[in-house]
């Protein structure tokens, strides 16, 4: 027996070793992994809408994991109603959520005609649901201009979670103005995510780290911000109020009024969050 052949003779002894292994880990934890591209392309709604027509199946790829699922699209004008093909798909769904269905957004790609198109979805089923797949109704995906079913207004959690996924997030905070940078760090608390706060944020030193802090144990907020918006400061620093319900893990409800400080070097730099007085 030539060297060649042992080799295989080895290999194939080897995989007969390994896949049962596999093969059960594979029962528990069904995950398939994509190589995740740095960014995706942000295309507006009217475009997708006809690349993913009703009906179409297509692949989910979170940005976070890699891990990726397939679904179909079953309706939706505004964004895409979709539903995971089978249990498999279901229950890697499920594992992005930390084994709960949640509202909560992730930011996500979806792999169409050669381009990796930016979306967002959340991990809530509500709805109808006709395929046999363990997942008890849909979910919906969002693309750049895409609406929610009862405000027919964009949602600013998915239209972040967009950005993020298409590598935009740094561009949006520089021309940001205070009350959007305010918004970007509430949402990022809300859907526990410090890539929302991260480009907001000081670039270095201990307040950074402080702020980054902020979203440990925060399972919900409800958020009024306070004073009128404006496009147009000649200010260098300034602060806003924010009515707040916050949820804790462990330790229930706080309601509290929180000042966000935001400043800015020139009237050319981009502004940030410098200071987050709670009100405990």
């Amino acid at each position: 027996m030539d060297s060649r052949k042992i080799r295989l003779t080895f290999l194939f002894v080897l995989m007969l070793m390994i896949l049962p292994f596999h093969a059960a880990e594979a029962s528990e934890f069904p995950f398939t992994v994509y190589p995740v591209p740095e960014k995706g392309t942000i295309l507006k709604w009217e475009k997708v809408n006809r690349l993913l027509p009703t009906g179409k199946k297509f692949k989910v790829i979170d940005l976070e994991t890699g891990f990726y699922f397939s679904v179909q699209r079953r309706a939706g004008n505004k964004h895409a109603d979709v539903q995971p093909l089978t249990y498999k798909d279901t229950a890697v769904l499920k594992h992005l959520y930390n084994g709960k269905w949640s509202w909560r957004r992730r930011a996500i790609l979806i792999p169409v005609k050669g381009k990796m198109l930016a979306a967002s979805m959340h991990g809530m089923p509500h709805g109808a649901g006709a395929l046999q797949n363990g997942f008890p109704g849909h979910f919906c995906i969002h693309f750049a201009g895409s609406t929610t079913h009862k405000t027919r207004n964009a949602d600013p959690s998915h239209k972040l979670m967009i950005l993020k996924a298409g590598g935009k997030l740094e561009d949006y905070a520089h021309h940001a103005n205070p009350h959007q940078i305010v918004q970007m760090y509430l949402l990022s608390l809300k859907e526990n995510d410090p890539d929302l706060m991260k480009p907001v944020l000081p670039e270095k030193g201990v307040e950074r780290k402080k702020l980054l802090k902020t979203g440990k144990g925060v399972t919900a907020i409800h958020y009024d911000i306070r004073g009128k918006e404006s496009k147009k400061h000649r200010t260098f620093k300034t602060v806003i109020p924010v009515k707040t319900v916050i949820y804790r893990e462990n330790k229930g409800v706080e309601k509290t009024l929180i000042h966000i400080t935001v400043a800015r070097l020139t009237p050319w730099s981009a502004w940030k969050i410098s200071k987050v007085d709670l009100g405990r």
